[in-house]
């Protein structure tokens, strides 16, 4: 008996990481335990749900049938044959094994488990002898490692290898199974046998490995990695050494000194998140300057209203401020992936609600839009209007969307609460519960809402013991902020003149007072069972773009709550061009719940143009959620409406 207790005992400590940087320096609070966090929502659990029980299975499937894992065995010498597909295809499966091991954490389910661990055997195999890992070369070109850094023939070794290197370290984490672990530890340090000082001096094309490297230190406490990671972020922009790439790949200047989020979008938000995981490590205060004229520049003059980032197809990059084309906008899914994993790290940096609007701007808009609600179609880029040429893919030849979405629904706990000794923050309002440790204290705290369609939010907080700590609830951006002179975008005033929110503690209103840094900061001593009601007011909002922004001058975006609107041509005679919504339209929210898996959708009168004649009649206007626009009939959408006759939705500003 005791020698069977013990072997359970070890089976326990087997799957807890042995070593981990639970704090970095540099945070002032830091994220929930995904494994601290219980997601049942109304919104977000079906569609959870739906990324595991299809998206996740057809990524899996689709890296099959289009070679992405049989070139693993190709390289470990399993079978015959030349590497399928694009160069950079490893990096898929790596992101799709990430997915996976968010899933295993918060879901048990042994046949995934027993799938992940078969593709990590065949990835184990395919390492060479020096740790060296890269399908592409070592199928078809061995004597090409690491010769392709630079344009125009750059093959993303070292993007691949990042995204292996942070899959390791997630799945150890979620895990604590240490045989993808083992595979990047060993590819990290053929890594830095080859770059770094004295040694070569380039820095990859792609960022990600700098990210990758830095977690990897973080869950093993290995500080070789840290350093390593140092080295390809203080190198980037460094002309000693190497040829710079130029502003396409962040790589014109030393990154402390850059001031304008430029090229690449992807490449720039995983820039980001590299130099602000340098900062948290190390507290260096003018990489964290950097980091906050980049945030600032990308979020203040090159953000579409859905979150979206990049605007331009053209290198699939940012382009010049407050240049965002509606019909031409890129706003590739991954890079507003990157954004968010971006203004993650700064909220725990330093805690304000400017961040954490971001991140629920863009979870419920242009992220979600990057998946069909059936789970197994995908959009890559996120257009805010089109003329029905443009539809969602089952797959894509370059699939780092697809792979990428499966990464994020399963970590969504990772975005709701946030702490620190003495305070949490709540910053989404899903259904669940977070189990939050302040000491040696367990505070456990429960949400009950129907948001985003509805503003109120219960909160039951229990904590083991009863203890004085501050509860520091967000108030939404699209709620606090009626007209902000010199913001992106603005809302008209609300007609209503209810509170713009409202709280009660146990039952009894609380004054809200002044925020503190778009938090109310409610300062107790919690005991068992304290309830905190929480109710935003949600009227339909009328946003107007920032002057600047040619392609929405005259035109008006629809906001209820988190959610922006659109109107596709489905709902409206087949197009939607000819719309335009007067300023003195009276609107209503309606909630349907047999229509695109339950929304609330928008409705009211417009006008519309008649063709051939340019007189105007009434017609029954139906916006429905941005995120879930191409899940019908295919057809025109738009996002920005006119207010006024003679523009048509969705004309691009010309470049």
């Amino acid at each position: 008996m005791r020698l069977a207790c013990f072997a359970m005992l070890l089976s326990v400590f087997a799957c807890v990481p042995a070593v981990a940087i639970d704090v970095s320096p540099g945070a002032v609070v830091r994220p929930a335990s995904l494994a601290d966090v219980t997601i049942d929502d109304v919104f977000w659990t079906p569609r959870i749900e739906t990324c595991r029980q299809v998206t996740l299975p057809y990524c899996f499937a689709m890296c099959e049938k289009t070679g992405r894992i049989s070139n693993f065995a190709k390289a470990a010498g399993r079978m015959p044959g030349k590497f399928e597909g694009i160069w950079f295809n490893d990096s898929d499966v790596y992101k799709v094994l990430q997915g996976a091991a968010y899933s295993l954490c918060t879901h048990a389910d042994a046949k995934l488990a027993a799938r992940v661990d078969d593709v990590i055997d065949t990835i184990a195999a395919a390492q060479q002898p020096d740790g060296y890992l890269f399908c592409f070369f070592t199928i078809d070109n061995p004597d090409q490692r690491f010769k392709n850094i630079h344009r125009p023939r750059a093959r993303h070794e070292l993007y691949c290898m990042g995204h292996l290197i942070e899959a390791g370290a997630v799945h150890y984490e979620m895990t604590g199974k240490r045989n993808l672990l083992t595979v990047a530890e060993r590819l990290a340090d053929h890594i830095g046998s080859v770059f770094g000082p004295a040694k070569r001096l380039d820095v990859p094309e792609h960022q990600e490995i700098e990210l990758a490297l830095i977690k990897l230190y973080r869950v093993t406490g290995q500080r070789r990695h840290l350093e390593l990671a140092r080295f390809f972020i203080d190198q980037r922009g460094n002309a000693q050494g190497h040829t710079l790439y130029g502003a396409y790949s962040q790589d014109h200047r030393p990154v402390r000194r850059q001031s304008e989020i430029v090229g690449h979008a992807v490449r720039a938000m995983y820039n980001c998140v590299g130099m602000a995981d340098l900062y948290l490590e190390g507290g260096d205060e003018e990489l964290a300057a950097a980091c906050r004229r980049l945030w600032q520049n990308a979020t203040h003059r090159k953000m579409y209203v859905t979150g979206g980032v990049g605007a331009t197809s053209r290198g699939e990059a940012f382009s010049k401020d407050y240049e965002l084309p509606n019909e031409t906008a890129y706003a590739e899914t991954c890079a507003q992936i990157g954004l968010v994993l971006f203004a993650g790290r700064m909220f725990s940096i330093e805690p304000e609600a400017e961040y954490a609007d971001v991140i629920e701007r863009v979870l419920y808009n242009s992220f979600l839009s990057g998946l069909s609600l059936s789970g197994d179609k995908f959009f890559y880029q996120n257009r805010l209007a089109t003329r029905g040429d443009y539809r969602r893919q089952p797959w894509y030849g370059c699939a780092c969307c697809p792979s990428n979405v499966v990464r994020i629904y399963p970590s969504l706990g990772r975005f709701v609460y946030a702490h620190d000794d003495t305070s949490i923050y709540i910053n989404l309002y899903v259904g669940g519960e977070g189990r939050i440790s302040l000491g040696d204290n367990r505070v456990a705290i429960t949400q009950q809402t129907r948001y985003p369609w509805e503003g109120r939010v219960r909160l039951t907080i229990d904590p083991t013991k009863e203890q004085a700590f501050d509860l520091c609830l967000r108030i939404p951006g699209w709620c606090r902020e009626r007209q902000t002179p010199g913001r992106l975008y603005r809302v008209a005033d609300a007609v209503e003149n209810e509170p713009a929110a409202t709280l009660k503690l146990n039952g009894q209103p609380i004054d809200i007072g002044r925020l503190e840094k778009g938090y109310v900061r409610v300062k107790r001593t919690w005991r068992r069972g304290d309830t905190l009601e929480l109710n935003l007011s949600m009227p339909i909002r009328r946003v107007y773009a920032h002057e600047k922004i040619e392609a929405d001058t005259g035109r008006v975006a629809l906001q209820r709550g988190p959610i922006v609107y659109c109107v596709e041509a489905v709902d409206h005679g087949g197009q939607v061009r000819n719309l335009v919504l007067p300023p003195d339209a009276r609107l209503a929210a309606e909630h349907r719940p047999g229509l695109l898996g339950g929304v609330t959708v928008i409705t009211g009168k417009a006008k519309a143009t008649v063709p051939g004649s340019g007189q105007l009649k009434t017609v029954d206007l139906l916006a429905v959620p941005y995120y879930a626009w191409d899940n019908r009939d295919g057809g025109e959408m738009a996002v920005w409406l006119a207010e006024e006759p003679g523009h048509r939705n969705g004309d691009a500003a010309s470049y």
